[in-house]
């Protein structure tokens, strides 16, 4: 058992990751919606397209809603500095009251680094520029003396002397599938997010490394082994990367693994990453995981480069868990 008690016993969460970009009065009717169809979380994603921008998506979306939480899936470290990034979250946590959540990652699509003529690093100094921005924005964020001289950043400011802490506590997500990242989360985050998949150098190609179930239960081990003590705090989240509402798992499974290079039926069926099935046989599934794994938050895709949204199925799998 990878998995702890306190994580078989926590409340299922929900969330629906987007990053398309609407307008004002759609960008308030679509948070409504989403809250509306029993999701806890809305988050955005961060990339250098025609997007929704995390910050100003989040904040929109928590002042047209009362109960949903919002959050970033995930922000790029590499496009911030970690002071403007724990400014905006302060702020969206405040107008927000406390219903902010920051996720962070490592960054990995070489082709916007290179559009906005910022140099791509390899994933090793990625990673260490991550650790670094990590410990000045939970300081910041919690209101603390930052003395930071690291190889990337320099911070030096007294206890909210740049910014002002939020009144609530900003959960931390970070997310990746490395190990690194995987440990970092496991000494610092609140919430550890796991995706089942690797990109190459460029992310030109997909890897899924750790798309199974021991693949899972391999990096729930890494974020354990390195939270020690605090393991049992952490929440564990968990990309689903494919929905597909059905009546015959093989055939649909057969069908999804033809536009996947290399990927048997067989992996799909068993993958804690996808969903095949019927409704109510999905609500079955993400209880058994939680059972399997202690994950307790689930996030899937809203509509995105000729993807369909999955916010519809799984509202009806949550009426069922429900």
């Amino acid at each position: 058992m990878i998995a702890s008690a306190a994580h078989l016993s926590r409340p299922l969460r929900f969330g629906l990751t987007t990053a398309l970009p609407r307008a004002g009065a759609d960008t308030r009717d679509f948070a409504r919606a989403v809250e509306s169809a029993g999701f806890d979380v809305l988050t955005f994603a961060d990339h250098l397209v025609p997007a929704m921008p995390p910050f100003s998506g989040a904040a929109a979306a928590a002042v047209a809603t009362e109960r949903l939480h919002v959050g970033t899936l995930v922000l790029n470290n590499d496009f911030r500095h970690p002071v403007e990034t724990a400014r905006e979250s302060a702020g969206v946590s405040t107008v927000s009251d406390g219903r902010f959540e920051l996720g962070l990652g490592a960054g990995h699509m070489k082709s916007e680094y290179d559009a906005a003529g910022i140099p791509f690093d390899r994933s090793g100094i990625r990673v260490e520029r991550l650790e670094e921005s990590v410990g000045i924005i939970r300081a910041l964020l919690d209101g603390d003396a930052v003395d930071a001289d690291g190889a990337h950043y320099r911070v030096h400011t007294g206890p909210g002397a740049l910014l002002p802490a939020p009144p609530h506590r900003v959960p931390l997500l970070i997310g990746g599938n490395g190990e690194r990242v995987l440990r970092l989360a496991g000494r610092v985050a609140d919430i550890a997010g796991f995706a089942g998949i690797t990109h190459n150098h460029d992310a030109t190609e997909v890897a899924l490394t750790h798309f199974g179930p021991d693949g899972l239960d391999n990096r729930i081990a890494v974020v354990r082994d390195a939270a020690g003590d605090r393991f049992d705090q952490i929440e564990l989240n968990a990309l689903i990367q494919a929905v597909v509402v059905t009546g015959d798992r093989e055939a649909a499974a057969a069908d999804l693994a033809g536009a996947i290079s290399g990927v048997d039926p067989a992996d799909l069926l068993d993958s804690p990453f996808v969903l095949l099935g019927t409704h109510e046989q999905m609500a079955q599934m993400l209880h058994d995981r939680q059972q399997r794994f202690g994950v307790s938050y689930w996030t899937v895709f809203d509509e995105w480069g000729g993807r369909p949204s999955a916010m519809p199925d799984l509202a009806e799998v949550i009426r069922l868990l429900r």
